[in-house]
C-alpha cells in the first residue's frame, strides 16, 4: 500500500494553474467552430476537448461549456479503481465481484464480474462495492492527491460521484488523463498500468484507443461523457467530450452519440 506516499503527494500537490505560474505556459485554447457539423449530425449539443501530449495547444468546441464542471459519472471509474488497486482494496483485474441477486439496472450486470469484465461494462453496483472498500478516508485523500476535479466526494462513498458532490470539467478530464498516462500522479506504476489496461477499447495495427463512457441521465443537469486518449507511434492525443441531456427521457439519445461524435472528431482530425 502507497498511502503514506500518496498523503505526502496531497501536500505536496499544486493545482494546474500553479504549476503553469512555476514556469509551464498554459495551454491556449483554440476554439473549432468547424466541429458543430459533427454534433448536428447526430442532433446533440455539448462539448469536445483535444490535445496533443505537449502541445501548446487544446482544441475545443465551446469553450465555456468545456470549463463547466459537471459530474462525472461512470468516468469515474478511472479513478476509482486506481485508487481501489492502488491501496490493495481490489487484488486485480481479474478480481471476481460475487453477484448478490438482486436485479440491477442493465441485464449484463446481473451476473458474477471480474474487475475488467464491470469496468467494461460499466457496472455501477460492482464500483460502489469498490468504493466502499477504498473507504472515505483513503478515498477523499486519493481524489485530492489526483487533483480531480473539485475533489468534493460529499454525498455518500458509493454515490458522491453519481449524484453528490463530485465535478469535474472536459479541460479537467484531460488534465487528469494526461497525468495519469505520464504517470504523474502519486500511485503504482502496476495500477496506473493496469487502469490503463482497463481503458483499452480496441487496438489497430496503427493506433490504440483508451476510453471511459459516463451518464447522469437522473439528475439535472443530466450529461454524457466519452473521456480517453489515442495512442499513434510515439504521439498520444487526450480527448474529453460531453453532451448535454435537456431532460431524462432524452437520456437514451445521447448514449449512442457520445462515441460517435467523439470518434468522428478524432477522424476528421486523422487521428484515429
Amino acid at each position: 500500500m502507497r498511502y503514506a506516499a500518496l498523503l505526502l503527494g496531497l501536500l505536496l500537490f499544486t493545482a494546474p494553474a500553479a504549476r503553469a505560474d512555476a514556469g509551464d505556459a498554459a495551454p491556449t485554447l483554440v476554439e473549432r467552430p468547424d466541429w458543430k457539423t459533427h454534433f448536428d449530425a447526430a442532433g446533440v449539443s455539448g462539448t469536445m476537448v483535444l490535445q496533443k501530449d505537449g502541445a501548446p495547444q487544446i482544441l475545443v468546441y465551446d469553450a465555456s461549456r468545456a470549463a463547466t464542471p459537471f459530474l462525472p459519472a461512470s468516468t469515474f471509474k478511472i479513478l476509482n479503481a486506481l485508487l481501489a488497486l492502488d491501496c490493495a482494496a481490489v487484488t486485480g483485474p481479474d478480481e471476481v465481484f460475487a453477484y448478490d441477486g438482486k436485479p440491477r439496472f442493465l441485464p449484463e450486470w446481473n451476473a458474477d464480474l471480474t474487475l475488467r469484465q464491470a469496468f467494461a461494462l460499466s457496472c455501477v453496483p460492482v464500483f460502489q462495492e469498490i468504493a466502499r472498500r477504498v473507504g472515505p478516508e483513503r478515498m477523499a485523500a486519493g481524489v485530492a492527491a489526483a487533483g480531480y476535479g473539485n475533489a468534493d466526494i460529499a454525498g455518500g462513498i458509493d454515490r458522491f460521484w453519481l449524484d453528490g458532490a463530485l465535478r469535474i470539467s472536459a479541460l479537467q478530464q484531460i488534465e487528469f488523463l494526461t497525468r495519469l498516462n505520464r504517470r504523474e500522479l502519486p500511485f503504482g506504476e502496476t495500477a496506473v498500468a493496469t487502469v490503463l489496461e482497463l481503458m483499452l477499447v480496441e487496438q489497430r495495427p496503427d493506433a490504440v484507443l483508451r476510453a471511459k463512457t459516463g451518464l447522469t441521465g437522473r439528475v439535472t443537469p443530466g450529461v454524457g461523457w466519452y473521456v480517453g486518449l489515442v495512442t499513434r507511434g510515439p504521439d498520444t492525443w487526450y480527448f474529453a467530450l460531453n453532451l448535454a441531456i435537456p431532460r431524462p427521457d432524452a437520456a437514451q439519445a445521447v448514449v449512442p452519440a457520445r462515441k460517435q461524435v467523439a470518434l468522428a472528431i478524432l477522424r476528421s482530425e486523422g487521428i484515429y
